[in-house]
């Protein structure tokens, strides 16, 4: 998404470590938003949300002040999207994106609303319903991150955000849809050598991937077969410069 840009809605679910653990507090919650500009077909077409719907809705910056108010840690599955639009605070983030590929790496598909499936995360809950509405989504991410936390403390999940991910397919070029256990090392070779990849903050996670690729297949590469012996008459020529004087002695 290119700018500019800007939000139309805003959901929000709290979380809260209570003694008896991690649990939802309050939610889902959503308020419309006046993004300013004109909202695109293609994104009505999405959320459903017209410009007469928003019309009389908050200012963006009003919205963003209360969000982050009382907060220790912002969510968001897939924080290098929200970060844009949640913006003007110093408070840690955590993308339950990032986790869940840690976290699950097995699992068929890392979106939102295919973790809750695979997992079974609140189905049956209406809270979850409209899908591509801000208030039912961040109520699927709020229960993705209470699993996540059976897992692992939050700090550790603050510090996976801060990392690239560790991409399990690739999703272009002619490799498109393959592992990266399954690209040649000519291909991996030009991502990191060829390209304009690894100086593009996109292709992060990419380049990432690739450099551990190609670090795994390096430590597993077996060990180069030693040469065998040689036996010939001129073998200690090849090991030792003076083979040749000793022969002339020999000689005379």
């Amino acid at each position: 998404m290119n700018d500019p840009a800007e939000m139309v809605e805003i959901g929000w679910t709290d979380i809260r470590l209570f003694l008896a653990g991690w649990q939802i507090e309050s939610g889902p919650h959503s308020v419309l938003v006046n993004p300013g500009m004109p909202i695109t077909f293609p994104a009505m077409a999405v959320h459903h949300i017209t410009e007469t719907d928003v019309e009389h809705a908050e200012n963006p910056d009003e919205v963003r002040a209360k969000i982050v108010k009382g907060a220790d840690i912002l969510c968001a599955h897939n924080v290098g999207f929200d970060r844009r639009f949640i913006r003007g605070h110093n408070l840690p983030w955590i993308c339950t994106f990032k986790a869940a590929r840690t976290a699950w790496p097995e699992l068929q598909s890392h979106g939102n609303g295919s973790i809750r499936y695979e997992r079974g995360l609140c189905l049956g809950d209406a809270r979850a319903d409209p899908p591509h509405r801000a208030g039912p989504d961040t109520w699927i991410t709020a229960h993705i991150l209470l699993d996540l936390l059976k897992i692992y403390q939050p700090e550790t999940l603050v510090e996976m955000t801060g990392k690239p991910v560790t991409l399990i397919k690739i999703d272009f070029g002619e490799h498109s849809g393959k592992r990266f256990s399954e690209i040649p090392d000519s291909y991996l070779d030009w991502i990191l050598n060829k390209s304009k990849m690894p100086s593009d903050p996109d292709r992060e996670d990419v380049v990432h991937t690739a450099r551990l690729e190609v670090s795994k297949r390096a430590v597993a590469a077996p060990a180069p077969t030693p040469r065998p012996k040689t036996t010939d008459a001129y073998a200690s020529e090849r090991h030792d410069p003076d083979a040749w004087r000793k022969e002339m002695e020999r000689g005379f």
